[in-house]
């Protein structure tokens, strides 16, 4: 088992909520991502497990990243956020994400998009405000590219 697996279950089974969740390893990525999201037992054909793959799957294409590393961000800025008082979804936060670049990310790292986005989350925007200003700062500074 890699580190990167490590400590998705373990914030799993830890709770990223405060509220135990049980996790197997044999459980896929995507799944092991519902059931954070749902906190708690998620059946391994329920229709977020086919979004978090698609997530995945989209997100580690446009940030040129593996699906470990999306996924193992994404849940520890969910736990961030959580102990800053603010309570968001995992599916939303890695939607919101998903919704930032028009197409690929050229010299973007995932964490760095999530840090600022966590950044303006903690300084009181909503998750449609953060979103729609990093969604502005990646199209000013791509204008400012050409």
């Amino acid at each position: 088992m890699n580190n990167a697996f490590k400590v998705i279950v373990l914030m799993a089974i830890t709770g990223v909520f405060g509220t135990p969740i049980r996790i197997c390893a044999a459980e896929s990525l995507e799944h092991q991502l519902a059931i954070i999201n749902a906190k708690g037992y998620v059946a391994d054909n329920d229709i977020t497990v086919a979004r978090f793959r698609s997530l995945l799957e989209q997100l580690s294409t446009t940030f040129h990243a593996p699906k470990q590393e999306i996924a193992d961000t994404s849940v520890k800025a969910l736990e961030l956020l959580k102990n800053n008082g603010i309570d968001e979804s995992l599916l939303k936060v890695m939607e919101g994400m998903n919704q930032i670049f028009p197409g690929k990310a050229d010299n973007q790292k995932y964490s760095q998009i999530l840090a600022y986005y966590i950044t303006l989350r903690n300084k009181g925007r909503s998750h449609v405000e953060a979103i729609e200003d990093l969604r502005g700062l990646i199209q000013a500074l791509s204008e400012a590219g050409r």
